[in-house]
């Protein structure tokens, strides 16, 4: 580092004037040419930011004659490094920058190779991935002997990551721990920290962690690295956590040339690490700091801006903007009401034709949106269907992801014992102390006798396979006995999917793992139920051989180029950065959009979900398009939805009066609502709506979560403050709005 410092700290001297005035707005000019010293540029979405950055890095280096290798240029992803460096050189017309652009973690990682010996490291050390620190922290539960129904180990590595966000160490929180799970944890993470060092190696939140203790601990390599680092420019600042805001200040010092840039009104990944406070609190961080807001808008419609910004507004944490733009008014939002799932799926896919033929758009020009992957079956059902062709980004199809594979592989060995591969799959899944010498054992003990791995599994409780723990495998033979009798009842498809992920005890391990991860994973096995029963909807006498027939010609479809002409489909979240011409953010539900888990969200975490819906709406350039069902399917039970808050947020003078007229597709009784401009499934008489407040005279406050049946037998399913969830008879129950 030392060298690279030394090497590249050279003079360019005074190079040619750059013609900027011709090539910037009269914002982005004033934020590009402001002198050396605290800069906050508030970059509204579509406003040109990396086009800013990188002519204000030029203007200091040609217009002001700062040393290149004086600055350093941070970003987020290694592409949108390799992006600047590109257009830098362009701009410059150089075929070699002494300028180091470079993500986080990269710029630490260069600070650890200099600087291992100080933290007592050895030299070429490694660097572990997600899968790989969540292997030692297996392999320590394990010495520890902590129970598998407890914590999970991906579980215990989010708490540890945030702990080093946070730059609290493992001592630190042990000692402060107060709860049961935080002790454990604790203790983990002591011994977690101690393996990575007797390994010699870091995982990827240390490189942030480590270098911040550096500085801390060593005033001279802090002072050495602010001398050659006299000018910072921080991307993407809304996105900062703890530890790379203080990596930051400390790299600021005196001379306080800090340029970052950035939209808390974009701020979506708070469940990472990510602190808004560090964009919105930089004024006080850096007295002095000059500020810039870019409005204009290089992307949207007025229309789209308007919506959004009425929607934002409602914010209370952010600081003030108003976007607008020189391309006009535009198409006016379109609110697509729908019946369920399917025809929102049918809906999207009219629209779709449509546009594509009435404005001559490419299939690549569409977008479609969700908060959730597990959302993306039923759409996916839709385009394959209809021979729209699409591609998932951020994600694997809805078939291929492995839980999925993992629920679908019980089913296939109980239609077909001979499937060793699934049999192999999940014998041990979910955990159940069925090791993989256990399981190599009865292979070959099956394999020698000619028999199929199930039926080697029953010989082992027999004990007939030697060194084989027979209670564990006689655990899982016992699940496959029950299912089997159920398949052989006749057991309806979505039902026996149900007691599938019940029985095999696949639902219980994800409630136990309770990470972000874990909860989506839970809502795409239930999402499978759904599609089942829809499957059965649609297929007379359906049976489970038709099902996976089905599913496999689905996962089998060759995979398409990304680069080809076909739809985007990807999560709210995996959309930041991108536009389209067209885009459709669907589920807009309460509970869904915004995610509501348990009936409760927290100021801070309604305020994030709203950033997302504020993401999803920029992205769209010339339509957009809202859409959200009134009944929807959730682990084979039907919810009528409440649409979501933030409908309500959108001004009326920015939608479209027209709104599409859909029937549902199932053949389920309708009746006219809204004067007959939509047509849906009657809803039975409700003594309560799902989201409603109410007073129970034992329990007290609660918020209900789920209505099943109806009149004298409506169930409610209510999560109250006190004592957490509780199925009750409404007609015993003496509930009272609250």
């Amino acid at each position: 580092m030392h060298l690279y410092l030394e090497r590249n700290h050279i003079s360019l001297g005074i190079m040619p004037m750059l013609s900027l005035k011709d090539k910037l707005n009269p914002k982005q000019y004033e934020a590009v040419a402001c002198p050396p010293g605290p800069l906050l540029i508030f970059a509204g979405a579509g406003s040109g930011k990396t086009r800013v950055l990188t002519y204000r890095i030029a203007f200091m280096i040609k217009q002001l004659g700062i040393n290149p290798g004086e600055i350093l240029a941070v970003t987020f992803t290694n592409k949108a490094a390799q992006e600047m460096r590109e257009r830098l050189l362009k701009l410059l017309d150089m075929e070699y920058l002494p300028l180091l652009v470079l993500t986080f973690h990269s710029f630490g990682a260069r600070i650890l190779r200099e600087y291992y010996e100080v933290i007592s490291y050895k030299k070429n050390f490694s660097i572990y991935d997600e899968d790989e620190s969540i292997g030692i922290i297996k392999g320590i539960c394990k010495d520890l002997q902590i129970e598998e129904g407890g914590l999970k180990p991906s579980a215990i590595k989010h708490y540890i990551s945030r702990a080093k966000d946070e730059m609290i160490d493992p001592v630190e929180y042990a000692e402060s721990a107060n709860l049961h799970r935080q002790k454990i944890i604790g203790q983990i993470y002591i011994e977690y920290q101690k393996r990575l060092r007797l390994h010699n190696g870091f995982d990827f939140d240390d490189l942030i962690y480590w270098p911040v203790k550096i500085f801390d601990g060593h005033p001279d390599i802090l002072q050495f690295y602010r001398r050659h680092f006299k000018h910072l420019l921080i991307d993407e600042y809304q996105d900062t956590s703890i530890s790379q805001y203080q990596m930051v200040k400390h790299l600021a010092g005196e001379h306080k040339s800090v340029t970052v840039v950035g939209d808390d009104d974009q701020s979506i990944y708070g469940w990472r690490g990510a602190d808004i406070t560090n964009i919105l609190n930089f004024e006080r961080d850096f007295p002095g700091a000059k500020v810039v807001k870019l409005e204009q808008n290089y992307r949207s419609t007025q229309n789209i801006l308007s919506a959004a910004s009425a929607l934002i507004a409602n914010n209370l944490g952010r600081k003030s903007k108003a976007l607008w733009t020189s391309l006009g008014e535009g198409q006016r939002i379109k609110v697509i009401e729908c019946s369920d799932a399917e025809s929102e799926s049918l809906s999207l896919v009219e629209q779709l034709t449509h546009l594509r033929k009435s404005e001559g758009l490419k299939y690549s020009d569409f977008a479609v949106l969700y908060r959730t992957n597990a959302q993306s079956r039923s759409l996916e059902d839709g385009f394959r269907t209809s021979g729209i062709p699409y591609i998932i980004v951020g994600g694997l199809r809805f078939y291929e992801r492995m839980e999925i594979k993992d629920i679908l592989a019980y089913l296939k060995i109980l239609v077909n014992p001979d499937d060793n591969i699934s049999t192999q799959r999940i014998i041990n899944v979910p955990r159940r102390g069925i090791g993989d010498v256990s399981i190599d054992y009865i292979a070959n003990y099956s394999r020698e006798r000619n028999l199929n791995l199930l039926t080697g599994c029953y010989h082992a409780t027999e004990g007939k396979v030697d060194g084989i723990p027979a209670p564990k495998i006689k655990e899982f033979t016992k699940i496959i006995d029950k299912l089997s009798k159920l398949i052989d009842s006749g057991e309806p498809l979505a039902s026996l999917l149900a007691k599938i992920i019940e029985l095999s005890g696949y639902e219980a391990s994800l409630v136990a793992e309770a990470t972000p991860q874990s909860e989506t994973r839970l809502d795409n096995i239930k999402e499978l139920v759904d599609g089942a029963a829809e499957f059965e909807n649609r297929t007379p006498d359906a049976t489970p051989e038709q099902f996976l027939e089905e599913v496999a010609l689905i996962t089998d479809m060759d995979r398409r180029d990304p680069n080809s002409d076909a739809v985007t489909m990807m999560t709210l979240h995996g959309a930041k950065g991108l536009e389209f011409p067209v885009v459709f953010i669907t589920g807009l539900e309460e509970g869904l959009f915004p995610l509501i888990r348990d009936g409760q969200i927290a100021p801070k975490d309604l305020e994030e979900e709203r950033r997302l819906m504020y993401v999803g709406m920029t992205r769209a350039q010339r339509h957009l398009y809202l859409t959200h069902c009134r009944y929807r399917r959730h682990f084979n039970r039907s919810f009528f939805g409440k649409a979501s808050r933030f409908l309500s947020e959108i001004p009326e003078n920015t939608l479209d009066d027209a709104y599409v007229d859909l029937k549902p597709i199932s053949n389920r009784p309708k009746t006219k609502l809204r004067e007959g401009r939509y047509e849906f499934e009657a809803e039975p008489k409700r003594s309560f709506a799902i989201g409603a407040d109410v007073y129970h005279q034992k329990f007290g406050y609660g918020v209900i979560l789920g209505i099943e049946g109806n009149g004298e037998n409506e169930i409610v399913t209510i999560s109250f403050s006190s004592v957490g969830r509780k199925k009750l008879m409404v007609k015993m129950a003496g509930l009272k709005p609250a």
